[in-house]
């Protein structure tokens, strides 16, 4: 229908244009006025932009194409077997009343067409069989009706006033549902099928109002400005959310537990608990992906869970960077899940808290059998809080001293140091501060507090090293000489310490005659370990950092340990059976220098030397080469080594140069062994 004077048909009764055997083409290039139906069984060129009354694209032919112009119809309907194509990519396809497409009835949309439906639509076609992509858009300024059984790629609400499930629903989305305005007003009876691994994207002024019927997995998006609360878009926790991404400016609340099992993508918080009454729990099961954060502000408020624990020896992130936890050289130790709850801005509820960082830490553990794992444990714990002095109502410190602050657990007898903390460290472009804690044996409740708060386990011991011992006492010739580090080097024993790189004593305290490291073992073999570097005296006494006061051991549980002394050039001793650290043995002196009978080994793995008419017991000295025993090695490096000065091993008198009394100490002690198996 063609013509020079823009020919105008005006038609109240059915048009069928069709000729057999070949089909028939709709060409206007004037103005239809439609009050009828027009029925189009081959192609169409339709020069107006909106066509009236109802138009049926209704080609039932196999193997050909039906063509259809991107116009603005009041009802467009769809059937036959001839696939659809809509390709006009720079404008949509827009049915301003009604959109229906017949079962079996296929479309081929490029990936910037559109289909746009401001009415009811009714699909029981399938678009795009071959890809992904494929946009059908409601977008009515009134409720819309939507039902059918057909597939659709990608379907979207843009409509402020939200779009009716009808008639049983029935249809299924298989890429994406984009929730951008409006309630998706479902129900169990009036209901739609997600295909697996299908997208929801939600704004913040878009929702579902029921669960739909769930694939095996989806992926979840939240996009917009402001904080959304999560609804039945998510999954019961059964049905894992493949990816979860928060892109809102000011997050997301769950409202329900969910299961993440691939990736976890955050730019602002997303909250666990949306009151103090409702609790629930982020699971997240990828073993090598964790969690990303690419705001400061983003980190998750609350519970989260990981089930599938890294098997590299690297850290597991929990909610937020700096929260994680990385297991020690022993491993997990049967550890099959581990759950962290964080609570900022929130003041721990134990008592004597007043003096703590206002941020919470909870932390649980359990089994492969789902058994609660709370002692036996060894793994660093990272954490972080927010340090912003110049925002009071998001500050975490509170004015503390940071360099005081380490971290603490809270036990029957009060907060205790959680492990050995480094300083911490301050990210002053994103507002955190953060450290580790290494030798973490429990779970439990943690807060960040100030170091002379916490009640740490005591130890007083002593003992006393061949080489130095001199009339009754040691020697302090290296500290007189100034040849004694004020950082513990990094050799054996001391490198067994965790934090020997975060020791540095100056000046240092009268009296030391050198490092030693003090081990206590939950095992003679195997079991828990626990280092403390510490110095050893000239009256014996193995003493702190400030020279004077008995061994710290923060972290440690109370219980019965063996108790071993490591010494760079002396062989190691160890109690020959547990020793009872309890605060009520605190003030006892451990002293393993009066009856061999405490020692492994017995005499033989001592050295006895007389005090003032009377028989002591000291380390074997003359292991030169710290290897647990002295032989001829040791004596080929006490040659090699003559008339040096300075802190080396070869020193076996400690008087700060190699002579042959060195040569003397290890000539004397050839072929002895430490007992001590590391």
């Amino acid at each position: 229908m063609k013509g020079e004077d823009a020919l105008r048909w005006v038609l109240g009764v059915v048009l069928v244009l069709s000729v057999v055997p070949a089909p028939a083409q709709l060409v206007s290039d004037g103005v239809i006025y439609n009050h009828g139906t027009i029925v189009i069984r081959g192609n169409a060129r339709i020069q107006q932009d909106t066509v009236t009354g109802t138009v049926i694209y209704a080609w039932d032919r196999e193997g050909v194409n039906q063509y259809v112009p991107h116009k603005v119809y009041t009802d467009v309907r769809f059937t036959g077997r001839t696939r659809k194509m809509l390709l006009d990519t720079a404008r949509p396809l827009i049915a301003l009343q009604r959109f229906v497409s017949d079962t079996g009835t296929v479309f081929s949309l490029p990936v910037k067409a559109a289909i746009i439906a401001r009415g009811t639509a009714v699909h029981g076609g399938f678009i795009n069989p071959e890809y992904l992509h494929g946009q059908f858009i409601l977008q009515g300024e009134q409720p819309q009706d939507l039902w059918g059984r057909g597939i659709f790629r990608e379907l979207k609400l843009d409509n402020v006033t939200g779009a009716d499930v009808r008639n049983g629903g029935g249809f299924t989305v298989t890429t994406r549902l984009e929730l951008r305005r409006g309630v998706l007003r479902n129900s169990p009876v009036d209901n739609f099928r997600l295909a697996d691994s299908a997208v929801i994207v939600r704004y913040t002024e878009g929702a579902l109002a029921a669960a739909p019927i769930f694939g095996r997995d989806l992926a979840l998006r939240y996009v917009g400005p402001g904080r959304i609360e999560s609804g039945p878009e998510v999954p019961p926790e059964t049905i894992p959310v493949r990816m979860l991404s928060v892109e809102t400016d000011s997050g997301l609340v769950l409202r329900s537990s969910v299961t993440v099992s691939d990736s976890l993508v955050l730019s602002s918080p997303l909250w666990t608990e949306p009151d103090s009454s409702e609790r629930h729990v982020l699971t997240y099961t990828a073993e090598q992906n964790d969690p990303i954060f690419l705001h400061p502000d983003a980190e998750i408020i609350g519970t989260v869970r990981r089930t599938r624990l890294r098997t590299d020896g690297e850290a597991v992130i929990f909610n937020n960077p700096y929260t994680y936890v990385r297991p020690s050289t022993k491993g997990w130790q049967g550890v099959a899940a581990l759950q962290i709850r964080v609570l900022p801005r929130t003041q721990p509820w134990h008592p004597q808290s007043q003096r703590k960082v206002w941020r919470v830490f909870q932390v649980a553990a359990w089994d492969s059998t789902s058994t609660p794992v709370g002692q036996g444990l060894d793994f660093r714990f990272g954490y972080g809080w927010r340090h912003l002095p110049r925002e009071p109502q998001r500050d975490e410190t509170r004015g503390l001293p940071l360099q005081a602050l380490v971290l603490q657990r809270w036990t029957q007898n009060g907060w205790v140091a959680a492990g050995r903390s480094i300083p911490p460290v301050l990210d002053t472009l994103t507002g955190w501060a953060y450290a580790y804690a290494d030798a973490v044996y429990a779970t439990g409740d943690f807060t960040i507090g100030l170091r002379d708060d916490a009640r740490a386990l005591q130890l007083q011991l002593a003992a006393l090293l061949e080489g130095p011992y001199r009339n009754g006492s040691m020697v302090d010739d290296l500290r007189q000489r100034g040849w004694l580090p004020e950082t513990p080097p990094d050799i054996y024993p001391y490198n067994l310490d965790p934090m020997r790189p975060y020791i540095r004593v100056s000046p240092l305290p009268d009296s030391v005659v050198d490092w030693v490291v003090v081990e206590l073992r939950t095992l003679l073999t195997g079991g828990e370990r626990y280092y403390r570097t510490a110095f050893i005296r000239r009256d014996g006494r193995i003493v702190d950092l400030d020279g004077k006061s008995p061994i710290t051991l923060p972290g440690l549980e109370q219980g019965a340990y063996y108790v071993a002394v490591h010494h760079r050039n002396h062989l190691a001793i160890i109690t020959a059976e547990p020793v009872e650290i309890v605060p009520e043995t605190q003030s006892q002196l451990l002293a393993l220098t009066s009856d061999p009978s405490r020692i492994l080994g017995g005499a033989g793995a001592l050295r006895a030397l007389r005090s003032n008419g009377q028989t002591v017991w000291a380390m074997i000295g003359g292991d030169v080469n710290g290897d647990g025993r002295v032989d001829a090695e040791d004596l080929r490096l006490l040659q090699l080594w003559q008339h040096v000065e300075g802190y080396t091993n070869a020193d076996a008198d400690l008087s700060g140069i190699v002579t042959t009394r060195d040569f003397n100490v290890s000539w004397n002690n050839r072929d002895r062994s430490s007992v001590v198996v590391r």
